[in-house]
């Protein structure tokens, strides 16, 4: 059956599916309706989780022993299939269908980061949504965004009127990672109970410089160029910092490079593990890393350091042209702008 992620908590309160398929390009509504299955697995009793990486160079064999044997300390597992891709291959898609055809105490929860509609007319596909749960996990549109942003505030317990979500919508440009995050803040800030105009929002958000700085690293990883260049400008309008804009690049960049020097030689999973990071930060950093060749990362880390020395001078103009720049060459994937002098 397919079920949209904003009816999935109603569906896990009253049962608990043996396969679910979580698969969509917008990784924050993927990684909270994993979250939610893990969850119920947890108050089903199940204290056992298995995390398969199925990257393109996974023996497919392995699945099946993995699925197969039974564990020494549990009767039932949770078993992760991580499929970044959101395409199995022929002999994964066999594996599947086979699954999805017989009679499991485990519940396996398959993850697609990467999702195609074209997927959906595929055999192996129409056996899972058969016999399990699909939730399709796609962006939110435009329209749409202040009518969730209403509904993510009121669950915790913080009501808004429309012209207040309108602005939060237009200010975080469509991205729901960062609206999460500024909903999560905003709830810390005036808590439960709370009812917050229009105002008292503008005034909120005002002294966010630290958080619009990652917003912006958000921006330029995910390849969103326009959006980008707005959130500078905002950014020099409000006199934010400018090394704590370079800081922030400077980290996250960083971690990709370290991240994509792992995965040469260890699946992504483990990479991920070694350089802790966080798990609602996955999805974002291995799409940018399928994204960004290697040597773009490494020159946009060049291009940094030629911004610190300018952030620590007297540059300020020459400093804000050259961020929108070194940001519009990574998030438009042009690593020659960033080479050029």
């Amino acid at each position: 059956m397919k079920l949209f992620p904003e009816k999935l908590s109603t569906r896990l309160a009253s049962q608990l599916d043996s396969l679910f398929l979580i698969a969509g390009p917008e990784l924050l509504l993927v990684e909270e309706a994993c979250d939610a299955v893990r969850q119920a697995a947890r108050r089903a009793g199940i204290g056992e989780r298995v995390v398969i990486e199925a990257d393109g160079r996974y023996d497919w064999n392995q699945f099946g022993s993995a699925s197969d044997n039974l564990s020494l300390f549990a009767t039932r597992r949770l078993i992760e299939l991580r499929l970044p891709s959101g395409k199995p291959g022929r002999d994964g898609a066999a594996c599947l269908r086979e699954w999805a055809a017989g009679d499991h105490d485990d519940v396996l929860l398959i993850k697609c980061q990467a999702w195609e509609m074209a997927s959906e007319k595929t055999a192996w596909f129409r056996d899972v949504e058969k016999t399990g749960v699909f939730v399709p996990c796609w962006s939110v549109k435009s329209h749409r965004l202040p009518g969730w942003i209403l509904a993510r505030l009121r669950a915790r317990g913080v009501e808004a009127d429309e012209s207040s979500a309108a602005f939060l919508a237009e200010r975080l440009e469509g991205n729901l990672l960062a609206a999460a995050q500024e909903i999560e803040r905003l709830a810390l800030l005036y808590g439960q109970g709370s009812r917050l105009n229009l105002d008292q929002l503008k005034e909120a958000v005002a002294d966010s410089a630290r958080f619009d700085a990652f917003r912006l690293v958000e921006l330029v990883l995910s390849g969103q160029a326009g959006a980008s260049v707005r959130c500078i400008r905002g950014l020099d309008d409000g006199a934010t910092p400018m090394p704590l804009i370079v800081g922030a690049l400077a980290r996250e960049l960083m971690l990709l490079e370290a991240f994509q020097t792992l995965t040469r030689r260890m699946p992504a999973g483990r990479a991920m593990d070694e350089l802790k990071v966080w798990p609602s930060r996955r999805g974002a950093l291995e799409a940018a890393a399928r994204r960004l060749q290697p040597g773009a990362v490494r020159l946009a880390l060049a291009r940094l350091s030629d911004l610190d020395r300018m952030a620590k001078s007297s540059q300020g103009k020459e400093f804000w042209l050259e961020l929108e720049r070194l940001c519009v060459a990574l998030a438009g994937n042009r690593p020659a702008l960033l080479g050029a002098a």
